[in-house]
């Protein structure tokens, strides 16, 4: 029974870790001034720009979005192959596993929202007159 059970966390695990590196964001952090200025440069320009730049938000946004959605059912899965104890006490293991996923639902969650922020800023921004729209 509990060679079963290691083998089906070890399994979730493994899904789990394959579609969290699928879902990472991709977008390069400045670890320098001289990267900081190169991203500068790739600051939107023109109505266009901003166009494009609101639909990449509106990706990580459901990206983000997809991201919370696993945790929340990879914390129902574990504590499914993991019951209770009996005597109505909860298990512990699922009582850890589900803090920490429902931690990462809540962050994925905030980064949504915070994509969906930008994504309205820019496609505002894209509706500016040519000149303003920086």
């Amino acid at each position: 029974m509990i060679g079963r059970i290691v083998r089906h966390s070890a399994a979730a695990l493994s899904v789990a870790l394959a579609l969290a590196a699928d879902a990472a964001p991709k977008d390069p952090i400045p670890t320098s001034t001289d990267e900081a200025r190169k991203l500068a440069g790739m600051l939107p320009q023109t109505a266009e720009d901003h166009a494009a730049m609101a639909r990449s938000y509106e990706q990580k946004a459901a990206d983000w979005r997809k991201e919370a959605a696993l945790h929340r059912e990879m914390a129902a899965a574990y504590a499914k192959s993991h019951p209770d104890v009996k005597g109505g006490v909860r298990n512990p293991e699922a009582m850890k596993m589900e803090k920490h996923c429902m931690a990462i639902v809540k962050d994925a969650e905030k980064l949504a929202a915070d994509a969906d922020w930008s994504a309205r800023y820019h496609h505002e921004r894209a509706k500016e007159p040519e000149g303003r729209a920086k």
